[in-house]
């Protein structure tokens, strides 16, 4: 089994359910974690980056998602956000409402939201998705308020809660990501978008239990990425939990799966 651990839907033609149906066809992926997309244009993003432009949609379309999970139940799990300009106590609610729905796990967006990962509300989500069990899945950005060495603080403050480090890190190859996921168990890393080497090493170092396929859609390709995961030089059985075994252990998602 293949599952895409990560991968980005709206109502856009270019982030389309049905473009992203037909790709994981093409891909021979499986199964596929949806993500809400349409927060920012990624066809733009380095105006983001740079401070140019501002997310225009800070509020996330979870129900969209919600609504894919429940008409292909077959094909789709789901990570649900929150807007963390929103009241923490309003953000946590949202949060447990979410997950009692079907979700699977919480996605954070600190460029989108601009918050701390070392935050009160950061915090009290962290501890929550403990409590919930589910994965609590970020990206990390060059700021030191929600860089990887905030999200490994956060992780030790946290050791009851599974984190998930979003394209590995920060930049071509973040040594720091790996080391976290070498060293802490509840630390794992997601390889949409990473490079072939920094996936290679982090196998190395880490092991293939602590590595997640993903692929980042529709910013880049579900095949793609896979290439690169077929591509490591270890057996078969190891791929197997990079491409599904370990994401299905985070989810839940399939008794038996360990």
């Amino acid at each position: 089994m293949i599952i895409d651990g990560h991968a980005h839907i709206a109502e856009m033609p270019y982030i389309s359910v049905e473009k992203l149906k037909e790709t994981m066809k093409f891909s021979n992926i499986d199964k596929t974690v949806l993500f809400p997309g349409g927060m920012v244009d990624v066809r733009k993003m380095t105006n983001y980056v740079t401070g140019k432009d501002k997310p225009e949609k800070p509020e996330a379309n979870n129900d969209y998602v919600l609504s894919l999970m429940t008409h292909y139940p077959e094909l789709f799990y789901g990570f649900c956000n929150v807007n963390m300009m929103n009241k923490q106590e309003q953000v946590l609610t949202q949060l447990e409402a979410m997950v009692g729905q079907g979700f699977h796990g919480l996605k954070m967006a600190p460029m989108v939201h601009q918050f701390s990962l070392l935050g009160k509300t950061s915090k009290a989500l962290a501890d929550l998705c403990g409590q919930l069990d589910i994965p609590f899945y970020t990206h990390t950005i060059f700021h030191a308020s929600a860089s990887t060495a905030a999200l490994g603080k956060l992780a030790q403050e946290f050791p009851g809660t599974t984190f998930i480090i979003g394209h590995m890190g920060f930049g071509p190859l973040d040594i720091e990501a790996i080391e976290l996921a070498s060293s802490m168990d509840n630390v794992y890393l997601e390889t949409s978008s990473a490079n072939y080497l920094a996936i290679e090493l982090a196998v190395e170092k880490s092991g293939h239990e602590k590595i997640i396929y993903g692929s980042e859609f529709p910013l880049s390709d579900p095949y793609v990425e896979k290439v690169k995961i077929e591509r490591l030089p270890i057996s078969d059985d190891k791929k197997d939990y990079i491409f599904s075994k370990n994401i299905l252990r985070l989810l839940k998602a399939e008794v038996g799966v360990g």
